[in-house]
């Protein structure tokens, strides 16, 4: 398959934008944020202190860069003009260019102004064309929430390299290896398979591992964010566990959680647990169904199994696109699961001084129902190292 989004997908997405600003009156958008700028021209760019923008007009795309970024930007087939200041922070800020540019159009934009990366400090857009700016993020975020059959497919292969990191991961783990070095063993080794077989694979991103599997252990385990130390693996040990792959810049959710040597009595009865109400907010998804139902269906059962004091977040969120995306999977939000939308489901219970359990899974949410599509054994006598 071909890893990548074409150029028609692009112009189709260029369209759509260009009909919402129709609906709204505005002359053109400008776009800040390097992943909306992505989705939207298939220019993926290294984002850094310097500021970029695109501005997507009634007939034509023009970008500001840096300069560089200004040979880049040129070989971009859908960018009709690239315009460029040479550094940052430079005589004069980046964005009174920009404001000379948009010459009093009526704009929408991603964000006012470009985001504090790398140390910037420049004026909010607003400040540099002298009047409010109609800030919007929630235009392409919201086009990006279902996916397409492209998308989709990108999403697949994530998936299907992320559970080749995972079983990886598992298979090295022993006793006396570290977090950190089994993270490491299991990336290198599905990366190194994934570019065997897709020799053309890049452009999307600078450097990395296109597959990545980490896990954290022991007590910190009931710490959801819990990062990964040198912390070497013990006899009794918990394990939560994560592995993706990057495919032109789509992803997918992996996460198990795994057990070193025999389970004891509590730990089966908190697994299980875990894995009930995982199993649950499956089963409760669905085109049409509201997406705080889901969450409160899988929240009131953790409460009736006296898990209350050990819960630290909702059900699940939209991903794809971004690790994260909205909609969440949340008793305060308002919506419902759509056709082409994707989530994790990943509910979790973390006792503090003994440990966390956890299962995340990707689904693909259909006009016929829900497909999963992290396929990676989830019961205990599989993730039993």
């Amino acid at each position: 398959m071909k890893l990548r989004i074409d150029e028609a997908e692009y112009r189709g997405r260029i369209e759509r934008v260009r009909s919402q600003l129709e609906e709204r009156g505005a002359d053109c958008l400008v776009l800040f944020g390097a992943k909306r700028i992505a989705w939207l021209s298939g220019y993926h760019l290294l984002a850094t202190e310097r500021p970029v923008a695109l501005i997507l007009e009634r007939n034509k795309i023009a970008v500001l860069v840096p300069r560089l970024e200004l040979e880049a930007a040129e070989d971009q087939p859908l960018i009709d003009e690239v315009y460029h200041y040479f550094e940052y922070p430079g005589g004069e800020p980046p964005l009174k260019l920009l404001a000379g540019l948009l010459k009093g159009a009526k704009c929408i934009a991603d964000s006012d102004g470009y985001p504090g990366l790398w140390g910037y400090q420049g004026p909010p857009l607003s400040a540099v064309v002298g009047a409010p700016v109609e800030v919007e993020p929630q235009l392409i975020d919201e086009l990006w929430q279902v996916k397409s059959p492209a998308e989709i497919s990108l999403i697949r292969e994530s998936a299907r390299w992320g559970a080749l990191a995972h079983r990886l991961l598992q298979e090295h783990i022993q006793v006396g290896m570290s977090e950190s070095e089994l993270g490491l063993l299991a990336s290198y080794e599905a990366s190194r398979e994934l570019l065997a077989s897709y020799p053309d694979y890049g452009g999307h991103s600078r450097g990395g591992l296109p597959a990545q599997a980490g896990l954290i252990s022991g007590p910190r385990t009931a710490l959801p964010h819990a990062m990964s130390w040198n912390r070497k693996i013990q006899p009794g040990d918990l394990l939560i566990t994560g592995t993706a792959a990057d495919i032109w810049g789509y992803t997918s959710e992996l996460e198990r959680t795994l057990i070193v040597g025999e389970p004891t009595a509590e730990q089966r009865r908190y697994f299980s647990i875990m894995l009930q109400a995982q199993q649950l907010g499956i089963e409760r998804s669905g085109p049409g169904v509201p997406l705080a139902e889901i969450d409160r269906a899988v929240h009131d059962f953790l409460v009736k199994q006296g898990m209350e004091e050990f819960l630290r977040h909702h059900t699940g969120h939209h991903l794809g696109f971004m690790p994260h995306e909205p909609p969440f999977i949340d008793r305060d939000s308002s919506g419902e699961m759509r056709p082409g939308q994707v989530f994790s489901i990943e509910p979790g219970i973390y006792i503090p001084g003994h440990g966390g359990y956890r299962h995340s899974d990707t689904i693909l949410i259909s006009e016929e129902g829900v497909e999963i599509l992290t396929d990676y054994p989830r019961d205990l006598e599989s993730l039993i190292v």
